[in-house]
């Protein structure tokens, strides 16, 4: 198994993509707690993964407080000596559909904030403990495609976020912990699972249009699944991936060409 031995945080691991890696993890060997708002959507995923006879925890955690992020991480090295691996699978309080030159500053800082808040909290808490011991693997998934009306600040922290952990990925990299990321366009299940996807996309285009017409545009004519996003990190995260570092990982299916 590729995390064997691992201990591994999913933040987010009640959401499409959150769920998907912390089942991966825990298949692959690893013990995995997972975070959210609703601890009932991650007890949801602790259950089936201790029924297949995984080993998962779940905490309600506001990824956005420091405090409350460091206090978790805290409890997980109490228990298990350390943190090998953290995924982070959480959302912003993004807003799309309105140009950017008609949103207010309040809202683009809020969505800014939003990410560098839980990404600034999530990172410094469990990487000086990876510091410590000397080695650890960093991930986050981000969007990815050509930019194109609508957007508005998702977009945006997309790029923010890539930027913080190049800058993450130099600065840790010669203590042993290595940070990385994955790309995608959109998921199958982000997709058809989505309320009301399409009238937010294109007017009242049921979702699965939304989904063939993106699926149209890439070169492999599909999208990749949740499940391909959590094989990726697993695989990275472990020993197999230990060369790569400060790198995107493109699983648009061709949307994007590198």
């Amino acid at each position: 198994m590729l995390l064997s031995g691992k201990v591994a945080v999913v933040n987010g691991g009640g959401g499409i993509i959150g769920r998907a890696v912390a089942r991966v993890f825990a298949r692959e060997g690893a013990t995995v707690f997972l975070t959210g708002r609703s601890l009932d959507s991650l007890k949801i995923v602790t259950t089936e993964i201790t029924q297949h006879g995984g080993r998962a925890f779940a905490d309600a955690v506001d990824v956005t407080v420091a405090e409350a992020v460091e206090q978790h991480i805290a409890s997980v090295v109490d228990r298990e000596g350390g943190v090998d691996v953290l995924f982070n699978a959480v959302t912003y309080r993004d807003v799309q559909g309105t140009p950017l030159l008609e949103l207010d500053t309040s809202v683009m800082a809020e969505a800014v904030l939003s990410a560098v808040n839980a990404q600034t909290a999530t990172i410094q808490a469990t990487a000086k403990r990876m510091v410590n011991r000397g080695s650890g693997v960093i991930l986050t998934n981000v969007g990815h495609g050509p930019p194109f009306p609508g957007m508005g600040t998702t977009a945006v922290t997309w790029q923010l976020i890539e930027a913080m952990y190049r800058q993450w990925a130099v600065e840790l990299g010669p203590q042993g912990v290595r940070v990385a990321w994955t790309r995608v366009g959109g998921t199958v299940e982000g997709i058809l699972d989505a309320p009301d996807y399409g009238s937010s996309y294109a007017g009242d285009m049921e979702n699965a249009e939304v989904l063939a017409e993106l699926e149209a545009d890439t070169i492999l004519g599909r999208l990749p699944s949740a499940v391909e996003i959590a094989e990726t990190a697993a695989f990275i995260a472990s020993e197999r991936g230990r060369s790569l570092t400060s790198a995107a990982v493109n699983l648009t299916a061709g949307a994007v060409s590198d």
